[in-house]
């Protein structure tokens, strides 16, 4: 059982016309490991998906591919997370909820983030926001 910190909370937008395949920086932990606990994401076009990746501490550049940061490993399925679903006052669930497609907590090792990356040039902002608690030992 872990014994729960501080909730750390962060939110990314990815403007209209972000480029596809790309590591954008979503939320990194501190000294201690985070596990994500809640999240969720609203905008883009239907044509358009999002995916999540773990980044290992100290790997990764704003902008580079996943294949070029070694260690990165994709979080969620290609396709869960589609454009054009919900609304900053109605958004999609992400983290938080059990449900059919969503995926089970993610912990962050010390200094290691969660990026996101666009499959295709978006015509839309897509934005997400994750949250979750510092572990202590």
């Amino acid at each position: 059982m872990h014994n729960y910190g501080r909730f750390l909370i962060s939110t990314h937008t990815l403007a209209a016309g972000t480029t596809a395949e790309k590591l954008f920086r979503v939320i990194t932990a501190g000294e201690k490991p985070l596990a994500i606990t809640q999240g969720h994401y609203f905008g883009g076009d239907s044509g358009e998906s999002m995916q999540l990746f773990l980044v290992p501490p100290n790997s990764m550049t704003e902008g580079m591919l996943p294949s070029a940061s070694p260690g990165v490993i994709v979080i969620t399925a290609q396709g869960a997370m589609r454009g054009a679903q919900g609304t900053p006052e109605e958004p999609q669930c992400v983290f938080g909820v059990p449900m059919d497609n969503r995926w089970p907590m993610t912990v962050i090792p010390p200094f290691g983030s969660i990026a996101c990356s666009l499959d295709a040039s978006n015509a839309a902002a897509m934005t997400i926001t994750l949250g979750g608690f510092e572990l202590n030992a």
